[in-house]
């Protein structure tokens, strides 16, 4: 009969969350948001991360993961919004050979991604202001989690001060733009940069007509002001036939006399 030496062998004991491991899934967690990758950045499960969450032993830790997404979704606003006005390069390939890069854009997807991170941080002020001052006191209160350190004192501190906050801002409203706005402010930037590089001669102005041009956007006169129409002789002529003059009103002596283009008499 085979024996296999290792069949008294005790089994492997599972990898537990160190103080070290922990401070270092609760950086990662602030770096990216995302609570697998961070767990899996330490070596450890997603599961587990959840289960130490929940433990009583787990409260500073607890704690400082909110705090940590907190981070995260500030981080997040700042690059989502860069990469939503700017873009970023893809490399293009044909039959299997790199042929040159071209500059993608998706607002939509960026906001998307940090509409799912302001869920996560408003949930967490609706939860508690704790979280907040855990926010800013992150980096110490991670290397005391990283320390193995007792952090019920700091706990309890965040907890008072959470609470003089929420009864200084009783009944003050949160404001800020709202996603629709965000959105369209980025299509409005990336309609600009669009219209900038394109040669004049290709910029489509069919549907500016000078008579109405107190009805354009803004969008309108950047087009205008690219495909050269606004150099047009009789362009001011056409857009306020009666003249202008720097003061608003009308010129009987000298209605010849037009405004810099670069004064245009609508927003």
């Amino acid at each position: 009969m085979h024996i296999d030496p290792f069949d008294d062998l005790p089994p492997s004991p599972q990898p537990s969350w160190t103080p070290e491991k922990q401070r270092e899934f609760l950086e990662a967690l602030a770096r990216c948001g995302s609570v697998k990758a961070s767990a899996a950045y330490v070596g450890m499960s997603r599961e587990g991360a959840y289960r130490l969450r929940r433990q009583q032993e787990g409260r500073a830790f607890d704690r400082a993961w909110d705090a940590a997404l907190i981070h995260a979704r500030d981080l997040y606003a700042e690059t989502l919004l860069e990469t939503g006005l700017h873009g970023w390069t893809e490399t293009v390939w044909y039959h299997g050979e790199e042929v040159g890069e071209r500059t993608r854009f998706s607002p939509g997807l960026l906001l998307a991604a940090l509409a799912r991170l302001d869920a996560k941080a408003e949930g967490i002020d609706m939860a508690g202001e704790a979280a907040r001052e855990a926010a800013a006191d992150f980096d110490a209160m991670v290397e005391a989690i990283g320390e193995g350190d007792d952090c019920d004192e700091m706990l309890a501190r965040q907890d008072e001060t959470a609470r003089a906050r929420r009864t200084f801002v009783s009944g003050r409203s949160r404001s800020g733009p709202s996603d629709e706005e965000l959105f369209a402010r980025l299509e409005m930037c990336q309609e600009r940069d669009r219209i900038a590089q394109t040669p004049p001669e290709d910029i489509d102005t069919s549907d500016l007509d000078p008579c109405k041009a107190e009805e354009w956007d803004d969008l309108q006169w950047a087009r205008a002001e690219r495909s050269g129409m606004m150099d047009e002789p009789d362009f001011w002529e056409k857009v306020a036939p009666e003249g202008l003059d720097y003061d608003g009103d009308e010129d009987d002596d000298d209605s010849g006399d037009w405004p810099d283009p670069d004064s245009r008499p609508f927003p």
